[in-house]
């Protein structure tokens, strides 16, 4: 399968660069090495004799948790805390800390269901009461279960779900942004260790789309502004490499995306906002309502 993936991906790389000619009698075209598909990691123990789909792209990495089954605790989060939130450190080792306190020890956490696509998404699937995935609608409803016990989000996105009478006024701090870092490709070849060695080195640097992440891009630029000056950042915005074919805007899964693939060298990670937050929802289910004593 692997090396099904990697033939592909090689073909596909190949085909979509355009930069190949003929080989003529005395030269042959030279071929560069495929590269290898991102493949979003499973974060959850799939039973025994259960089909998955958790290929390069027969794959939904956005939702995590099983749907169908009466929901323990729903999560709405973003792409980026995944890794974090969903580690043996954090939701792995929650069930067996509820069980060690008494108020908590009868709740079923056997099957916790965790959203990660971006803010404003989350934001749309409450007040649309549903997302699309491909040909499959779920419903986002206190009826189906699906509607979270738990937002977290920025400040902007959390006051809008406020007036919709979706959350409690309360919220809570959970993170703190700890500043830019750069994300290159394997070996930093070009030898990327500041914002300014971008443009330097002849980089490209991936960034959020301005058409779907709008919010996002503005963070981004306002902060580089301030990072390296207008004129710096007027040249690392100019060696943003274009869209690759496929792009949905998902900025925690493009980005990385368009570096592992070759179509960016570099990419920019920071915390969407300063402090992110989280609220919870007002009709809590009446077990997790007792356990917290509300």
């Amino acid at each position: 399968m692997m090396q099904r993936r990697a033939f592909l991906g090689g073909a596909l790389t190949t085909m979509s660069a355009g930069t190949l000619r003929a080989p003529s009698a005395t030269a042959q075209a030279v071929i560069p090495a495929p590269a290898e598909p991102l493949v979003w990691p499973v974060v959850t123990k799939v039973p025994a004799g259960i089909r998955s789909f958790a290929g390069h792209t027969d794959t939904v990495p956005d939702i995590v948790g099983r749907i169908g089954t009466p929901a323990s605790l729903v999560i709405f989060t973003e792409g980026n805390h995944l890794m974090a939130l969903l580690s043996d450190d954090i939701l792995g080792a929650f069930p067996s800390w509820a069980k060690s306190q008494p108020r908590y020890a009868d709740l079923d956490l056997d099957n916790i269901v965790v959203v990660t696509v971006p803010q404003p998404a989350v934001v749309q699937m409450i007040r649309a009461g549903g997302l699309a995935l491909g040909n499959l609608v779920l419903d986002a409803s206190r009826k189906s279960g699906f509607y979270p016990d738990i937002v977290m989000a920025g400040p902007g996105p959390l006051r809008q779900l406020r007036q919709l009478g979706a959350i409690e006024p309360q919220a809570r701090f959970f993170s703190r942004n700890r500043g830019f870092a750069l994300l290159v490709r394997k070996g930093n070849p070009l030898g990327i260790h500041a914002l300014a060695d971008v443009a330097r080195s002849g980089g490209r640097i991936a960034l959020p789309e301005a058409a779907s992440e709008p919010q996002a891009r503005a963070r981004y630029r306002a902060a580089v502004d301030d990072l390296i000056g207008k004129p710096a950042a007027d040249e690392l915005f100019a060696a943003e490499t274009p869209n690759f074919p496929g792009r949905i805007g998902i900025v925690h899964r493009d980005l990385p995306e368009m570096v592992a693939r070759g179509y960016a060298d570099v990419e920019e990670i920071t915390q969407t906002e300063e402090r992110l937050t989280f609220a919870l929802p007002q009709e809590l289910r009446r077990d997790l309502r007792a356990a917290a004593g509300s």
